[in-house]
């Protein structure tokens, strides 16, 4: 992925990071990611958690809590911020912007994420998450039933 950021080459590894066009988008299957990240508030009808590195934020469409198992569309993107007051919004992080997708029965996942030490990566993604924590996003998701037709 061509970030435009060289420091992004910290946070996302992996054959899909050379390939792959900034912004990027995926449809996912997610595990639980309670573990890496701290739900952080809710603002209207989206959800915010933030990685324990505090360099990736998720921003959601239902709490952390619900989006285990989901069949997602997930947008990765470079999260800007100012650090002080009065500076102007700067790359800092990556930002997961996660949709659940409808719930019509099946829906075909292309990736399913798992959360390894990164020796144990072996996706295609990997986003840091802390703590020698990565998320990995692993080809062949398939045929998935949503949580709700369970």
């Amino acid at each position: 992925m061509t970030t435009g950021w060289l420091l992004a080459g910290d946070l996302l590894t992996g054959p899909l990071c050379s390939t792959a066009a900034w912004p990027c988008s995926l449809r996912v299957r997610l595990c639980d990611l309670r573990p890496r990240f701290l739900p952080k508030c809710v603002i209207g009808s989206g959800c915010r958690a933030v990685a324990r590195n505090g360099r990736i934020l998720l921003c959601g469409d239902r709490p952390l809590d619900e989006l285990s198992g989901q069949s997602v569309r997930v947008r990765l993107q470079t999260w800007h911020r100012a650090i002080l007051p009065g500076e102007s919004p700067g790359p800092y992080g990556v930002l997961l912007c996660v949709r659940c997708l409808p719930t019509n029965g099946l829906s075909r996942s292309v990736f399913t994420t798992h959360v390894v030490r990164p020796r144990e990566a072996k996706g295609e993604l990997r986003v840091e998450v802390g703590g020698g924590m990565v998320l990995d996003c692993r080809a062949g998701g398939g045929l998935v039933k949503s949580a709700e037709s369970r």
